[in-house]
């Protein structure tokens, strides 16, 4: 019998790979040097102040694409550093196993997830997941807010017939928990390569019902 409780999964790190294989940090630092950017230590760390996974749509990016040419110096127009993108992104890997467990789920209790992502994500989130098998999905492009801002878990808690104690949120960040927690859902940090971690505490929170 499906368990009136949902689980929310983050997904890079937890399904697309962060630090083994070919991984989103790889993908930042060659899309960026393919663009004739010149970059000390990892790339990705050095564009906080664009707020990538906050921006709504294409017209927003490209304006903020603009801003990111002349500060770090890029040689390629915008068309040619969208292709480029895809072209690296779309060579992450992912674990398949994790996919697979959170599917597993579905007949047992709700599932979704809640991911800080770049407008041009959904499309490899959707092939890799199968975003059609979640009862729910927060994107934070779409919703304009961000993880682990209040407001993105105020909107969540707003969004599901749950209450926070009947939700379990896994994240690979600190903060990102941190902040659920303070809302009383409950929480586990944790990454994709530690996936009986992950099978344990679900299955110690579903155990616990009325």
């Amino acid at each position: 019998m499906k368990i009136n409780k949902l689980v929310l999964f983050d997904w890079g790190n937890i399904v697309e790979a962060h630090t083994t294989g070919y991984n989103c940090y790889d993908a930042f630092d060659n899309l960026f040097k393919r663009c004739g950017c010149v970059f000390e230590g990892r790339m990705f760390t050095q564009l906080g102040k664009y707020k990538l996974s906050k921006i709504k749509d294409e017209e927003e990016f490209k304006i903020v694409f603009e801003e990111m040419k002349k500060d770090l110096d890029l040689k390629v127009s915008f068309d040619e550093f969208k292709k480029i993108y895809y072209e690296e992104f779309d060579n992450i890997d992912y674990y398949q196993d994790v996919v697979d467990y959170e599917h597993s789920l579905k007949d047992k209790c709700y599932i979704g997830i809640l991911s800080n992502l770049f407008i041009y994500d959904k499309d490899r989130l959707n092939r890799q997941v199968n975003l059609s098998m979640y009862d729910y999905v927060f994107l934070s492009f779409e919703l304009g807010m961000k993880k682990p801002n209040r407001d993105i878990f105020e909107y969540v808690l707003d969004n599901v017939e749950f209450d926070a104690k009947d939700i379990l949120f896994i994240d690979d960040r600190e903060d990102n928990v941190n902040m659920a927690r303070e809302f009383g859902i409950n929480v586990l940090q944790a990454t994709g390569l530690e996936l009986d971690r992950i099978k344990s505490r679900v299955e110690e929170f579903l155990k616990v019902h009325d």
